[in-house]
Protein backbone atom coordinates (compact mmCIF):
# COMPACT_ATOMS: atom_id res chain seq x y z
CA UNK A 1 0.00 0.00 0.00
CA UNK A 2 1.28 3.14 -0.73
CA UNK A 3 1.82 6.08 1.51
CA UNK A 4 -0.73 8.43 0.04
CA UNK A 5 -3.33 5.56 -0.18
CA UNK A 6 -2.80 4.57 3.49
CA UNK A 7 -3.76 8.22 4.18
CA UNK A 8 -6.81 8.61 2.41
CA UNK A 9 -7.99 5.39 4.29
CA UNK A 10 -7.17 6.56 7.25
CA UNK A 11 -8.91 9.91 6.69
CA UNK A 12 -12.05 8.00 5.51
CA UNK A 13 -12.30 5.73 8.35
CA UNK A 14 -11.86 8.22 10.69
CA UNK A 15 -13.87 11.12 9.20
CA UNK A 16 -16.16 8.09 9.29
CA UNK A 17 -15.40 6.87 13.06
CA UNK A 18 -13.31 9.38 15.24
CA UNK A 19 -15.90 11.15 17.55
CA UNK A 20 -14.97 14.63 17.30
CA UNK A 21 -16.85 17.23 20.25
CA UNK A 22 -19.60 19.96 19.02
CA UNK A 23 -18.85 23.79 20.46
CA UNK A 24 -22.13 25.12 22.46
CA UNK A 25 -24.11 23.83 24.98
CA UNK A 26 -25.02 20.89 22.63
CA UNK A 27 -22.41 18.22 24.25
CA UNK A 28 -22.33 16.25 21.54
CA UNK A 29 -19.26 13.76 20.56
CA UNK A 30 -19.64 12.60 17.05
CA UNK A 31 -18.05 11.57 13.88
CA UNK A 32 -17.30 14.54 10.71
CA UNK A 33 -19.82 12.53 8.68
CA UNK A 34 -22.62 13.20 10.90
CA UNK A 35 -22.23 16.79 11.12
CA UNK A 36 -21.97 16.85 7.59
CA UNK A 37 -25.54 14.86 7.30
CA UNK A 38 -26.75 17.51 9.62
CA UNK A 39 -25.34 20.42 7.44
CA UNK A 40 -27.68 18.11 4.01
CA UNK A 41 -29.92 18.05 6.31
CA UNK A 42 -30.01 21.96 6.79
CA UNK A 43 -29.54 22.62 3.06
CA UNK A 44 -32.55 20.60 2.64
CA UNK A 45 -34.73 22.70 4.92
CA UNK A 46 -33.20 26.27 3.59
CA UNK A 47 -33.97 24.94 0.10
CA UNK A 48 -37.51 23.94 0.67
CA UNK A 49 -38.30 26.62 3.57
CA UNK A 50 -35.76 29.72 2.78
CA UNK A 51 -33.49 31.17 5.18
CA UNK A 52 -35.14 33.05 7.15
CA UNK A 53 -34.88 33.23 10.84
CA UNK A 54 -32.13 30.70 12.70
CA UNK A 55 -31.84 28.51 9.52
CA UNK A 56 -28.10 30.49 8.48
CA UNK A 57 -26.67 29.76 12.25
CA UNK A 58 -27.74 26.30 12.02
CA UNK A 59 -26.04 25.72 8.09
CA UNK A 60 -22.71 27.87 9.94
CA UNK A 61 -22.77 26.02 12.99
CA UNK A 62 -22.46 22.27 11.08
CA UNK A 63 -20.82 23.26 8.29
CA UNK A 64 -18.32 25.03 10.71
CA UNK A 65 -18.00 21.37 13.02
CA UNK A 66 -17.96 19.02 9.22
CA UNK A 67 -15.09 21.19 8.10
CA UNK A 68 -13.06 21.75 11.36
CA UNK A 69 -13.54 17.59 12.34
CA UNK A 70 -12.74 16.47 8.51
CA UNK A 71 -9.56 18.80 8.86
CA UNK A 72 -8.67 16.98 12.29
CA UNK A 73 -9.50 13.38 10.65
CA UNK A 74 -7.02 15.18 7.91
CA UNK A 75 -4.37 15.68 10.05
CA UNK A 76 -4.57 12.75 12.17
CA UNK A 77 -4.58 10.44 8.85
CA UNK A 78 -1.25 12.30 7.73
CA UNK A 79 0.53 12.04 10.58
CA UNK A 80 -0.64 8.38 10.55
CA UNK A 81 0.85 8.11 6.66
CA UNK A 82 3.83 10.38 7.85
CA UNK A 83 4.84 7.66 10.71
CA UNK A 84 3.75 4.61 8.69
CA UNK A 85 5.97 5.91 5.69
CA UNK A 86 9.43 4.46 6.57
CA UNK A 87 7.56 0.24 6.34
CA UNK A 88 7.33 -1.40 3.71
CA UNK A 89 4.62 -1.31 1.35
CA UNK A 90 2.91 -4.29 2.47
CA UNK A 91 3.81 -4.30 6.51
CA UNK A 92 2.17 -0.56 6.11
CA UNK A 93 -1.08 -2.19 4.30
CA UNK A 94 -1.37 -4.61 7.30
CA UNK A 95 -0.97 -1.99 9.80
CA UNK A 96 -3.39 0.56 8.00
CA UNK A 97 -5.63 -2.52 7.29
CA UNK A 98 -5.71 -3.62 11.00
CA UNK A 99 -5.94 -0.01 12.64
CA UNK A 100 -9.27 0.64 10.20
CA UNK A 101 -10.56 -2.66 11.31
CA UNK A 102 -9.69 -1.79 15.15
CA UNK A 103 -11.40 1.40 14.58
CA UNK A 104 -14.19 0.75 13.27
CA UNK A 105 -15.44 -2.55 15.36
CA UNK A 106 -15.00 -0.71 18.13
CA UNK A 107 -17.43 2.20 16.66
CA UNK A 108 -19.82 -0.46 15.94
CA UNK A 109 -19.82 -2.48 19.28
CA UNK A 110 -19.26 0.14 21.87
CA UNK A 111 -21.58 3.29 22.51
CA UNK A 112 -18.89 6.07 21.87
CA UNK A 113 -20.95 8.66 20.56
CA UNK A 114 -23.34 11.64 22.86
CA UNK A 115 -25.65 13.25 20.47
CA UNK A 116 -28.37 15.45 21.91
CA UNK A 117 -29.79 14.92 18.18
CA UNK A 118 -31.00 11.80 18.30
CA UNK A 119 -33.01 9.06 19.90
CA UNK A 120 -30.19 8.21 22.33
CA UNK A 121 -27.94 10.29 24.23
CA UNK A 122 -25.07 7.34 23.93
CA UNK A 123 -24.84 5.27 20.62
CA UNK A 124 -22.62 3.83 18.55
CA UNK A 125 -21.57 4.23 14.91
CA UNK A 126 -24.95 2.60 13.59
CA UNK A 127 -26.92 4.39 15.81
CA UNK A 128 -25.66 7.87 15.14
CA UNK A 129 -25.74 7.48 11.61
CA UNK A 130 -29.56 6.08 11.12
Amino acid sequence: MSVRASRWLLFLVLALAMPVPMWGPFGAFVPAVRYAILFAAGLAVAWAEGTAGPVPGILLLFGAHALVAAGLAGLVAWGGGRALAPLAPRTRGFVVGGACAALLLLALLVDLYRTPFGRAPANNLLGILS
